[in-house]
C-alpha cells in the first residue's frame, strides 16, 4: 500500500495527501531505505503481534465474559490491533512488487487501517476513563456496576463509530495507480479538493484521533495515580507503575508519528513547500516513526492483559 507523499509507502495512508513536491525531486535513497527497513521491520511486528493479540482475543472468549467496560475495551482493542497487524503482509508486498489488487481492495485495506488504528485509540481511551471512573468515583461506580456490560458494548460501538467517521476518507479516496513505473495504492484527493481541505483533514485525523484521546487518557491516568498514591500498600503502587508504563509507552511510540502527521497538516494548511531534502527526510521520519507506532500494537497484549495476574492464570488453564 501506499501512502501520499511523492514517494512513502503506506504509512501517512491515513493523514492525508501531502504536499504536492516537483517531480524533479529524486528519492530513490528513500526507496531503497524503505524496501530494506519495512519489509523486515513489519513482517517481525506483523508475527509478535497477531500471536500477542490472539491469545488476548482467545482468553476473553474463551475463559471469560466481559463483565466491565474495561473488558469489553480489552477484547475490542486485542481485535482492532489484530487486524491493523493484518494489513502489513499488504505493505510488504505493496513496496517490494506494487500493487497487483485493483482500487476496490486498496479502497477496503486502506480504510480497514485507518479504522483500526484509530480504533485501538479509542479504546484505549475508553479503558482509562473507565478506571477512573471505577478507583476514584467509586460511588458512581457502584451505581453503574449492574449495567457496566451493556455499557461497555455502547461504548464499544461508539468508538468504532468514530473511527468509521475519521477514516472515510481513505475508504472514499484511496486508489490504485501507476507512480514511477509501479502500481500503487495511495489516498489521491480530487483536484477540486483544495489543499486548505487536505490540510483540515489531517488535522482532524490528528486532533480527535489522537490529541483528544491522549489529553483523556492522562487527565484520567493522573487523576487515578493521585488516588493510589493516598492509599496504602504495596498493591496500589504495582499498579501505579503499571499505569506509568501505559502513558510513557503510548507517547513514546505514537507520539513521534502524530507530530510527522501534524506538520503535513500544517504545510498545506499555511501553502508552503518543502524543499526535496526536507521532503526526504520527513519521508524518512515518518518511515520510522510509523514502525513505531506499529510496535504499540504488539506491546499493548504485555501492557493491558498479560501484566494481570487473572489473565495469565487463565492463560495456562
Amino acid at each position: 500500500l501506499m501512502a501520499t507523499t511523492d514517494f512513502y509507502p503506506w504509512e501517512d495512508g491515513y493523514s492525508g495527501e501531502a504536499g504536492m513536491l516537483p517531480e524533479l525531486c529524486e528519492k530513490q535513497a528513500v526507496q531503497g531505505f524503505a524496501r530494506t527497513f519495512q519489509p523486515a521491520v513489519y513482517l517481525l511486528l506483523s508475527l509478535l503481534g497477531t500471536a500477542g493479540n490472539g491469545l488476548v482475543l482467545l482468553t476473553h472468549t474463551r475463559y471469560r465474559q466481559a463483565h466491565s467496560v474495561t473488558d469489553v475495551c480489552l477484547l475490542h482493542l486485542a481485535l482492532s490491533d489484530l487486524l491493523l497487524l493484518l494489513t502489513l503482509p499488504f505493505a510488504i508486498t505493496d513496496t517490494l512488487q506494487g500493487w497487483s489488487p485493483g482500487t476496490a481492495v486498496c479502497k477496503v485495506l486502506q480504510g480497514l487501517y485507518s479504522l483500526n488504528f484509530y480504533s485501538g485509540f479509542l479504546f484505549l481511551t475508553c479503558i482509562s476513563v473507565d478506571r477512573y471512573v471505577a478507583i476514584v468515583c467509586v460511588p458512581a461506580a457502584c451505581r453503574l456496576r449492574p449495567r457496566a456490560r451493556r455499557y461497555g458494548w455502547l461504548t464499544a460501538g461508539l468508538a468504532w463509530l468514530l473511527a468509521m467517521l475519521l477514516a472515510l476518507p481513505q475508504f472514499i479516496y484511496s486508489q490504485a495507480e501507476q507512480h514511477q513505473g509501479l502500481r500503487l495504492c495511495r489516498v489521491v484527493f480530487p483536484r477540486a479538493v483544495s489543499r486548505a481541505a487536505r490540510g483540515a483533514t489531517n488535522l482532524v485525523q490528528v486532533v480527535f484521533g489522537f490529541a483528544v484521546p491522549f489529553l483523556v487518557m492522562v487527565s484520567c491516568y493522573a487523576a487515578v495515580a493521585r488516588t493510589l498514591l493516598a492509599a496504602r500498600g504495596a498493591q496500589p503502587h504495582r499498579a501505579l507503575r503499571v499505569l506509568l508504563a501505559l502513558v510513557l509507552v503510548f507517547v513514546a511510540l505514537q507520539l513521534p508519528h502524530s507530530l510527522m502527521v501534524l506538520l503535513d497538516a500544517a504545510e498545506l494548511l499555511a501553502s508552503w513547500e518543502m524543499s526535496c531534502a526536507q521532503s526526504r527526510r520527513k519521508d524518512l521520519a515518518l518511515l520510522v516513526t510509523g514502525g513505531l507506532a506499529y510496535l504499540r500494537c504488539c506491546l499493548n497484549p504485555l501492557l493491558y492483559a498479560f501484566l494481570g495476574q487473572r489473565f495469565r492464570r487463565e492463560l495456562w488453564l
